[in-house]
C-alpha cells in the first residue's frame, strides 16, 4: 500500500547483509531527492536474541542515541523488526512508551485450521486434508502458505483432487517422516537402516537435506531425553517449550523407554551427522562420500 501511494523508491530495508550505520542514519534524518515520504525497515532492532537476525548491541546503541535525541521527521515511517526482542534494552523500553508494538505469535492448534481454510478459500478442501497439511508443516505460517501454493498449482496442472496422499507426496516435510522411521531402524535394526539409506541414495535424495533432517530429529531426541531426565514427559508442555509440532514430540515420547536405553548411541549419531556436515562443507570430504560414511556410522564401524 505504501509503495502504491509513494512509489517503490520510497521504501528502504536494512538487514545483516546491507546494514551500514551511516547510510541508515542518513536515510532516516536526511531529505531525499526523489521521494517525500519514506518507509524504513530495520531488521535486528530492538536487540534480537534470534541469531539469524541479530546485530551487535553497540551498533544498536548508536542508532538508539540518535533516535532518542532527535525526533523522527514527520515524513518518515520507521518499522523495526525483531524476532525475539530483548525487552530489557533501552531501545525496546523507549518503544514501549513511544511507539506502536505489534507482535505476531505463532498460531495454536485451534487457530491453524482457520488460517489454512482462509488461505485455501478458493479450493474445496475437506477437514481431513487440512489436518494432514497441518500435521506435515505445523505452525510455520510462511511455510504453510508456500505449501498451499504448491498444492494449488498441483491441482491446476494435474487436474486432480487434492487428497491426503497428495499432501504426503507433494509437501516438503515428507523426508522428516522418512528419517523418523529410519532412525527407528538405526536404533533397533541398523542393517535394515543401511538398506533404507541405500534406497534413498538410489532415489537421488540430496545429502544435505537428508543430513539436516537427521540432525533435526536427533536433536529433538536429545532434548526430550533431557526433559525426561528432569521428570518432564508431558508432550504438550515439551512441544510448547521447544516450539515444536506436538505430533513430533508425542511420537518421540511414545518410544522413550527405548531411547533411554540407546541414549549413548543417539549422542554418537548426532555428533557424527554434525561432523559429516562440517567435513563436506569445509572441503575435507566429498559430497559423494556422504552415504558411505553415514552407513558406517549406522553400523558403528
Amino acid at each position: 500500500m505504501f509503495a502504491e501511494k509513494n512509489g517503490k523508491d520510497s521504501i528502504f530495508s536494512f538487514n545483516r547483509e546491507n546494514r551500514d550505520y551511516g547510510q541508515i542514519k542518513q536515510t532516516i534524518f536526511s531529505g531525499w531527492f526523489f521521494v517525500t515520504n519514506k518507509l524504513i525497515i530495520l531488521y535486528g532492532i530492538p536487540l534480537d536474541t534470534e541469531k539469524s537476525n541479530a546485530i551487535k548491541a553497540d551498533e544498536i546503541e548508536k542508532l538508539a542515541e540518535d533516535i532518542m535525541n532527535y525526533p523522527l521527521p514527520s515524513e518518515v515511517l520507521l518499522i523495526c523488526v525483531s524476532y525475539k526482542s530483548d525487552k530489557r534494552g533501552r531501545f525496546y523500553k523507549r518503544f514501549d512508551s513511544n511507539a506502536t508494538i505489534k507482535s505476531f505469535p505463532l498460531l495454536n492448534e485451534r487457530e491453524l485450521p482457520a488460517f489454512v481454510f482462509q488461505e485455501w478459500k478458493d479450493l474445496n478442501l475437506s477437514n481431513v486434508v487440512v489436518d494432514a497439511l497441518i500435521k506435515k508443516v505445523w505452525n510455520d505460517q510462511f511455510r504453510l502458505v508456500s505449501e498451499i501454493d504448491k498444492l494449488r498449482y498441483w491441482e491446476k496442472y494435474c487436474s486432480k483432487e487434492i487428497t491426503t496422499e497428495v499432501v504426503d507426496e507433494v509437501c516438503f516435510w515428507m523426508m522428516d517422516e522418512d528419517v523418523f522411521k529410519l532412525l527407528d531402524l538405526a536404533i533397533t535394526k541398523p542393517e535394515a537402516a543401511v538398506k533404507s539409506i541405500q534406497s534413498m541414495r538410489d532415489s537421488g535424495i540430496d545429502w544435505n537435506a537428508l543430513n539436516g533432517s537427521f540432525a533435526w530429529w536427533l536433536r529433538n531426541y536429545l532434548f526430550v531425553l533431557d526433559y525426561a531426565e528432569h521428570w518432564i514427559t508431558d508432550s504438550k508442555h515439551i512441544a510448547s517449550e521447544l516450539k515444536q509440532n506436538p505430533w513430533v514430540i508425542m511420537n518421540i515420547i511414545k518410544k522413550l523407554k527405548v531411547l533411554k536405553e540407546k541414549w549413548e548411541l543417539i549422542q554418537i549419531l548426532f555428533k557424527s551427522v554434525v561432523d559429516i556436515d562440517y567435513d563436506i562443507k569445509s572441503g575435507n570430504a566429498q559430497p559423494e562420500s556422504y552415504f558411505f560414511t553415514i552407513k558406517k556410522v549406522l553400523l558403528q564401524k
